[in-house]
């Protein structure tokens, strides 16, 4: 029998939202925000977190206490049981957690296993040295457990995977059964009044970052620099030194700024590489650039890829093994970079896009496939996935 969404005529559900920060940056933080929003236009959705940034009269915000100077598996454990200590004296519908805890109906998986992290296979002794003294690692033991407990105590729990290389990562990890799983995409949207400003004082913006009418100008969007793969495209744009190209660095780096930075000067392209920190507007750069460049060992789904596409900016992005956005590619709507550590190939993809007339038909591609990935599909199958989980409960849906 199909699992049906709800509709009007069915009681409105008490629906628990569990995110630590509710706040509009950030990939799951964002995502948590989006969905909630709309669950909240015709559910009853109380949020726990220690910080929220969106205050509306259809959501309860419930603050929970931020423990400090403790170790970061250490707080987990303490948030974990925090929440279901609090969840216990009330009575929800749905438990809906982003966040690594026991107690819970519905959880949305943000990123790979920690377990497929520490055992995936070491081809050297360094390797397996590594692996052996996990089993003397508080830290990492103290995850493992809480990571086993979230998948492997009580049937009845239903998962919600970011991108299908999230699902069967866990899958893998641990045996999950594949009919548990929903997948719901991030979705995409913007402030398109801002990008069209943006677009047209496209001239005096570019000026701003020092870029003239003839370079063709690469976009980088990223807070952890290392993860997202930016030594890698710094590399690909030395390989350019001859062409007129500038590459905007937006991000704070994860603590690799400084490194990065001197790469740069040690490269000799400094003229060519801008570092703008964090920006919260992100519309602005994209409304001046020429192309998004995402060279990712690691996203599940990242969002800045499906957004520079909504834009109308052409996207490199590395393969479904690495970059969980390069799922929805089907028919070239983005180059796609099927090795992250492959600096030379990734300048030569670059080099493609120097051509504007390609470029142009990049854009209308990828804005198309863009364009029907929304936030309303990911509510959908996220109540889908609620519906899921009260089967398993014996709710009474109909009032």
């Amino acid at each position: 029998m199909p699992i049906m969404p709800f509709t009007k005529s069915k009681r409105p559900l008490k629906i628990a939202v569990i995110i630590k920060r509710f706040i509009t940056t950030g990939g799951a933080e964002r995502y948590a925000y989006e969905i909630t929003k709309r669950i909240a236009k015709e559910h009853e959705v109380h949020v726990f977190a220690h910080k929220w940034d969106y205050d509306a009269p259809d959501i309860k915000f419930h603050r929970l206490a931020n423990p400090i100077n403790k170790p970061s598996w250490i707080k987990q454990w303490v948030f974990s049981r925090k929440c279901g200590d609090i969840l216990k004296k009330d009575n929800f519908d749905i438990v809906h957690t982003h966040e690594k805890i026991v107690n819970f109906d519905v959880m949305t998986i943000h990123s790979p296993c920690f377990k497929s992290g520490v055992f995936k296979s070491k081809k050297n002794a360094l390797g397996i040295i590594k692996l052996l003294t996990t089993f003397f690692n508080p830290r990492k033991l103290g995850w493992l457990l809480l990571e086993n407990r979230q998948f492997k105590s009580g049937k009845n729990k239903i998962f919600i995977a970011v991108s299908n290389n999230v699902k069967e990562d866990v899958m893998l990890s641990y045996g999950t059964e594949d009919s548990r799983f929903h997948i719901a995409y991030p979705g995409v949207g913007l402030n398109m009044e801002l990008l069209n400003v943006c677009k047209q004082e496209k001239v005096n913006l570019r000026k701003s970052y020092g870029i003239s009418s003839e370079d063709t100008v690469f976009l980088f969007v990223g807070s952890e620099f290392k993860r997202k793969g930016l030594d890698v495209l710094l590399r690909a744009i030395a390989g350019l030194k001859d062409e007129k190209v500038k590459l905007l660095v937006a991000g704070d780096g994860g603590g690799r700024l400084r490194e990065d930075e001197a790469l740069v000067g040690k490269m000799g392209i400094s003229q060519k590489v801008t570092f703008l920190g964090l920006v919260k507007e992100v519309e602005r750069l994209y409304g001046i650039s020429d192309a998004l460049v995402l060279p990712t060992i690691s996203d599940p789904s990242p969002l800045v890829p499906l957004e520079a596409m909504w834009c109308g900016v052409p996207v490199v992005m590395s393969a479904p093994k690495y970059c969980g956005a390069s799922e929805h590619i089907r028919n070239d709507e983005a180059l796609i970079l099927k090795d992250p550590h492959d600096s030379a190939t990734l300048s030569q993809l670059l080099r493609r896009l120097l051509d504007p007339h390609f470029r142009g038909e990049m854009s209308l591609k990828g804005r198309e496939l863009a364009m029907g990935i929304t936030w309303d599909k990911t509510t959908q199958e996220t109540l889908l996935a609620y519906e899921h989980a009260l089967r398993f409960k014996a709710y009474p849906r109909e009032t």
